[in-house]
């Protein structure tokens, strides 16, 4: 698995996608966050590799939209957002989860299409299984950590500057109120 890090990091590089009238810090907490929240998983008292233990249902892309629906219906208000367009980057967000997972080289595979198919995918990219511990990870001694700052951090910084330059001249060229009337 990636680390739960690299997930709300991924997490937070989607949100870019939306910006609600309204971007506050439940905007953001809820796209770091729910990437996260498929690893609950890991307290399963079910078996590992299966679709109740680690990386079962709750990596799959139905686990992904019920959950995006459920953070989307509760907060939309909150936020002045669409409701589907802010489900649609919660799932984006959630489902990176499990595609962040599939790119890891080890672990069980993922089950994206449960509970219509039992097929599981995986093991398709360069990044190594993160490795297990309670202290924050070193990147001097974590291959894995490395691995994700090349592969995933740095793409995602460049997309969220990329984002945000954008945004910026987007706002410099658009036409103000008094230049109007004039």
């Amino acid at each position: 698995m990636a680390t739960l890090y690299t997930h709300a990091v991924a997490g937070l590089g989607i949100a870019q996608l939306y910006t609600p009238q309204r971007r506050t810090w439940l905007y953001w907490t809820l796209a770091a966050v729910l990437p996260v929240l498929p690893d609950c998983d890991v307290f399963s008292i079910a078996a590992y590799g299966t679709i109740l233990g680690h990386r079962g249902f709750t990596h799959s892309l139905l686990f992904a939209f019920w959950l995006a629906f459920l953070a989307a219906s509760l907060t939309f208000r909150a936020l002045r957002a669409n409701l589907w367009a802010l489900t649609a980057v919660f799932f984006a967000a959630l489902a990176s989860h499990g595609i962040l997972d599939a790119l890891t080289k080890g672990g069980e595979n993922i089950p994206f299409f449960w509970p219509a198919m039992a097929t599981r995918y995986g093991n398709w990219g360069p990044i190594p299984v993160s490795d297990l511990g309670f202290e924050p990870p070193d990147p001097r001694r974590s291959r894995a950590l490395r691995s994700e700052l090349l592969w995933i951090w740095l793409p995602t910084t460049v997309w969220i500057v990329g984002m945000i330059l954008y945004r910026l001249a987007r706002r410099r060229r658009a036409p103000t109120a008094t230049n109007d009337k004039s």
